[in-house]
């Protein structure tokens, strides 16, 4: 029953479909961590879909690009764009740290914030587009969305949390053990994820690369963030998703 109202709560707070069963527990916030592979995989898999279907119908180009650079961050609600614009402001205001964690905290929108997301906007939409003109590999789209949360909820569990952090709450033994466990969900579920979509992928090689890019930046973006504002937060993954999966694009359309 953990484990459902887990799933539950993942699909509350990280997709923005309607949830059959609306449940909380304050205790599971970890176990809703560890399922962040399967909203991924949720996402990706309505993402692919519906490419899939517009190529079907013959959807304009420059329509169908536009439609998936909108689909992507919709479906979840724009959380971790919201994310991605609050680390812009914080990060690209060059403070202070105790000052960057303020600009972090309010729920105003700065000029950085606006001028990076204008320009990661552009940058997948011009991606996508490259992409879609050169031929696509449907199953690495369907994959892009499980790596990049699979690693910003590693790092969310794994990191020391920033003092405001929700996920600051709660560091005794039982917590970390709960943190471990999900750790090990997020594990499995991106094996399991990965391995069953080599299995129909069009070229295996290029489909690990453009895993391995997109972890690898997922990763480094997620460091840059922590470094500066010093300590892991809900924001910071969310700018390591929207990082990944730029990036997961861009070497789709490379490879």
């Amino acid at each position: 029953m953990k484990l459902w109202t887990g799933f539950l709560m993942a699909w509350g707070n990280f997709l923005a479909l309607p949830c059959p069963v609306k449940k909380w527990d304050s205790d599971l916030k970890n176990i809703m961590l560890g399922f962040l592979p399967a909203i991924g995989f949720v996402i990706g898999g309505i993402w692919a879909g519906l490419c899939i279907l517009l190529v079907l119908i013959g959807t304009p180009f420059y329509v169908l690009a536009f439609l998936l650079t909108f689909l992507l961050p919709a479906l979840c609600g724009f959380l971790h764009l919201d994310g991605f614009m609050d680390c812009c402001d914080a990060i690209l205001s060059r403070r202070p740290q105790e000052e960057k964690q303020r600009i972090l905290k309010d729920p105003g929108c700065g000029a950085f914030a606006v001028t990076g997301a204008i320009f990661m906007i552009l940058g997948c939409f011009c991606c996508l587009a490259t992409a879609l003109g050169t031929g696509v590999d449907f199953v690495e789209l369907w994959l892009i969305p499980v790596v990049s949360r699979s690693f910003a909820g590693l790092c969310v569990l794994l990191c020391r949390p920033i003092g405001h952090s929700q996920y600051a709450q709660g560091l005794g033994a039982s917590d970390r053990a709960q943190k471990k466990k999900a750790a090990a969900m997020i594990v499995i579920q991106l094996l399991v994820f990965c391995l069953a979509g080599l299995v129909p992928s069009v070229s295996r090689p290029a489909t690990l690369l453009v895993i391995g890019i997109e972890s690898l930046i997922t990763l480094m973006a997620i460091a840059l963030a922590k470094r500066s504002l010093g300590g892991m937060s809900g924001d910071i993954a969310g700018f390591g998703i929207v990082f990944g999966e730029l990036a997961g694009i861009f070497a789709m359309l490379v490879l």
